[in-house]
């Protein structure tokens, strides 16, 4: 069993569900399309430590325009540039702005691996809260799988003025946005499907206004502007 078990916990849980959130945490110690399995695990743990760190609480609710000198409570390993990545997306990316984008790229981040960078700490949260929502712990990681990432760089994708390149083509810009690595995409769709849901066919024990009525208020209570 890797990580999750979710027959100990308090609310039942779909055989679906548990079924993709076992292979997003294998995926996520596997290596991608920018990163590797250990620093995809690196990633993930960071994203689990980022609410504790002391130079975050001291910038809540601040604008983020620039990286520059900033020192974040780390231990994992990471590039600078990914570890406030990893922090502003979990602590407060409703102050994320183009221009601190800007300056993560001109760190040396290639725009690919900070939209792969975005979906492993995206698909970890999902998974992560999930699991405490229904009364259960941090799922446990899996050791990194071996292997070198292959570089992944779609060319389907425009400038539409979004920080990223996306896809020329879709109905919806959540899956536009991460069209430059494909495989970030279907990660974190991988986990997301079943935890919530994308077309009218996805079924939920809950009806759907009931769903929407909870998606509303935990999105206002996050400032997703969304």
């Amino acid at each position: 069993m890797i990580g999750i078990d979710y027959s100990r916990a308090a609310l039942p849980v779909g055989s679906r569900t548990g079924a993709a959130h076992k292979n997003t945490l294998r995926a996520l110690a596997a290596p991608g399309a920018w990163w590797s399995g250990p620093e995809r695990l690196a990633i993930v743990r960071e994203t689990r430590e980022a609410p504790e760190c002391p130079l975050c609480h001291a910038r809540t609710r601040s604008t983020f325009t620039t990286i520059g000198g900033i020192e974040h409570d780390s231990s994992n390993g990471l590039p600078p540039e990914a570890v406030e990545v990893v922090h502003g997306m979990r602590n407060d990316s409703g102050h994320l702005t183009r221009h601190w984008f800007d300056h993560v790229i001109a760190a040396g981040m290639r725009p690919e691996a900070y939209v792969e960078l975005v979906a492993i700490v995206a698909s970890s949260v999902v998974v992560d809260t999930f699991a405490q929502g229904i009364g259960l712990g941090l799922p446990d990681l899996p050791p990194a799988q071996p292997g070198t990432p292959t570089p992944e760089s779609s060319k389907d994708v425009v400038d539409a003025g979004a920080w990223v390149p996306i896809a020329r083509e879709g109905r919806f810009n959540i899956l536009r946005s991460l069209a430059i690595v494909p495989s970030a995409r279907d990660l974190f769709f991988g986990a997301f499907d079943t935890s919530y849901y994308r077309t009218p066919e996805t079924r939920f024990a809950l009806a759907r206004p009931q769903v929407e009525l909870i998606a509303s208020r935990v999105s206002a209570m996050n400032e997703c502007f969304y």
